[in-house]
């Protein structure tokens, strides 16, 4: 484990502020520091805005500081929006950069960090590397493999079950861990449920943190393999997007203002290889699955969950439950790295990385 110095600490602290508003930009915290007392911070705006290092620089005399910033900065690329951080550090006289990782970015890997070595300024990387990483991994993910970060969540009853619908139970758990599952909706770019749990529960999928709608909302993913949501779903409208293999209702959700990608049936669903190229494509580097069963086990059987969120309530189901995975679905056994339990009285979160995918 690489050690964190204290000014990269607050520079993690700087990053998480600005997770779930900088995509596909990476979220990134600065730290600008002068004979050991910090002058300035700076986090990642909003796609277009400025990125940490210039926030940092921003109206302050940096000539002789120290530049404390999680990600390598960037350089120039076509298409890029704002100036590359690296010229405003070498025009703001910072004696020495201090960088958590490398950016995997293409046009920016090693780039940044040698354009700032030939300019005469010392340059430290691997401060706080593996809390970078973790902070990080839905970007580290995305750039690597071109697909998005894909949590599965869902709650358990302490036998094993998902809900009891027969018998009126379909929320397991307490206001506690729902106000934890709303504070992870306000930071991913979207939320993935299956027809099932819109046609089941008709559910509003906004983050909520606090009770309070939060300024940024994810986008609504719904898998609609044979077309069957009702163009009156809360689910549906700006926002949303369905994706089907079924072109039934396409005209009338359409008409709500929710996008409708036309996808490669598979079985009874969709081709999810092809939805999760399509939802790249608009810049999704982070999602929540929060299906029910028969979603999530397919998630699970092609390997796309990268972290598990699961919920475990006080309560025993029995027969009356439903199994998380239905019957007649294999996939393999998956044992969760990186262990960490969150007490929620009276509910507790597990939470892990499935290892289907990490960054190196």
């Amino acid at each position: 484990m690489a050690p964190v110095s204290p000014f990269m600490a607050l520079a993690l602290e700087a990053a998480l502020s600005a997770r779930g508003r900088t995509s596909p930009n990476p979220w990134v915290g600065a730290v600008l520091v002068r004979d050991g007392r910090v002058i300035s911070t700076g986090a990642t705006a909003e796609f277009g805005g400025p990125h940490a290092e210039a926030a940092a620089l921003t109206d302050v005399d940096a000539r002789g500081t120290t530049l404390y910033t999680t990600l390598e900065p960037c350089m120039p690329f076509p298409g890029k929006q704002t100036r590359p951080c690296v010229d405003a550090i070498i025009e703001s006289g910072v004696a020495r950069v201090v960088i958590g990782i490398e950016d995997p970015h293409r046009p920016v890997r090693s780039r940044g960090v040698a354009s700032l070595r030939e300019a005469g300024i010392e340059v430290d990387v691997g401060d706080g590397a593996d809390e970078v990483m973790k902070v990080l991994r839905p970007y580290l993910k995305f750039r690597a493999t071109g697909r998005p970060y894909v949590i599965a969540k869902f709650a358990l009853s302490l036998d094993g079950r998902v809900g009891a619908p027969a018998a009126g139970i379909r929320q397991l758990t307490s206001s506690s861990a729902l106000e934890r599952a709303h504070m992870d909706r306000a930071w991913v770019d979207a939320i993935l449920v299956g027809s099932g749990t819109v046609l089941s529960d008709d559910p509003s999928l906004t983050a909520r943190p606090g009770g309070a709608m939060a300024a940024r909302q994810p986008l609504r993913i719904i898998l609609d393999g044979r077309g069957r949501v009702p163009p009156a779903s809360r689910t549906l409208g700006r926002g949303a997007i369905v994706c089907t293999a079924n072109s039934a209702n396409s005209r009338e959700v359409a008409a709500t203002g929710a996008i409708v990608l036309q996808l490669e049936s598979a079985g009874a669903g969709v081709n999810l290889d092809q939805m999760f190229q399509a939802l790249s494509e608009r810049n999704v580097m982070s999602m929540i699955a929060e299906g029910g069963p028969t979603l999530l086990s397919s998630l699970f059987a092609g390997r796309y969950v990268d972290e598990v969120h699961a919920y475990i309530a006080p309560v025993v189901l029995g027969g009356a439950g439903t199994p998380l995975a239905p019957a007649g679905v294999q996939f393999e056994i998956t044992v969760l790295s990186e262990v960490v339990v969150e007490t929620l009285p009276p509910d507790v979160l597990i939470r892990g990385y499935t290892g289907d995918w990490s960054p190196s």
